[in-house]
């Protein structure tokens, strides 16, 4: 058997262990399902910047490719695995986000949950450019509904005030003498602050972040 196609094994190993398909991890390295399928019969091999990737998916240390096991040291631990997957709603659907409210079908896309999240975490799509100097357009944000959020988290914020149905995207503050407000991460924006108001309702944490490659 060739390096490559020991590399490939472990990559089909640690790909389902992280509970993706080939598509999956391909959307995650912005890279085709093709190349992933390529990889792991051992035809092609990934770049070093591609097989990084892969790790940082799949929750493996990078040396596991190439030994097939992993390592441990009084400086490094293993990298938490991701568990479950996580649906990527619309900002539409966000901002109709109740208790009782669990989207689902067969038409939305799913990532890998990371680990802080919560078994009803959602992802959404960033747009605009209220919070680029943190979140460009197209960074997967993951929300966690359950988390009790404090000042300085990102949140998604729903006021009827700041624009009816979908959800918003801001950080969270709260001042002493003041009370919360949200604030965006423009430093260009023209209004910098919000004021969170009696009809503004949190519907959750921003608890990690993932850019995709553009096509």
């Amino acid at each position: 058997m060739t390096e490559d196609e020991k590399v490939g094994q472990r990559i089909t190993r640690a790909r389902k262990e992280a509970g993706l398909t080939q598509q999956q991890l391909a959307t995650m390295l912005g890279v085709s399902r093709p190349a992933v399928a390529q990889w792991e019969k051992g035809k092609t091999s990934p770049s070093a910047e591609n097989l990084r990737n892969v790790a940082t998916a799949t929750g493996k240390q990078l040396i596991y490719f190439f030994t097939g096991s992993g390592v441990k040291t009084d400086d490094f631990d293993e990298a938490p695995k991701m568990r479950g997957q996580v649906p990527l709603i619309s900002w539409v659907q966000a901002g109709a986000w109740t208790e009782p409210f669990c989207p689902a079908g067969d038409d939305l896309e799913y990532y890998p949950a990371p680990p802080t999240c919560g078994p009803r975490a959602f992802g959404l799509r960033v747009r605009g450019e209220s919070m680029i100097e943190v979140y460009p357009p197209g960074t997967l944000i993951f929300v966690d509904p359950d988390v009790d959020p404090v000042s300085g988290d990102d949140v998604v914020v729903q006021c009827e005030q700041h624009g009816g149905a979908e959800a918003t995207f801001k950080r969270y503050i709260i001042e002493p003498g003041v009370g919360p407000m949200l604030k965006v991460l423009n430093k260009d924006w023209r209004e910098q602050y919000m004021d969170f108001t009696e009809d503004c309702r949190i519907i959750g944490v921003v608890m990690a972040q993932m850019t995709l490659r553009r096509q």
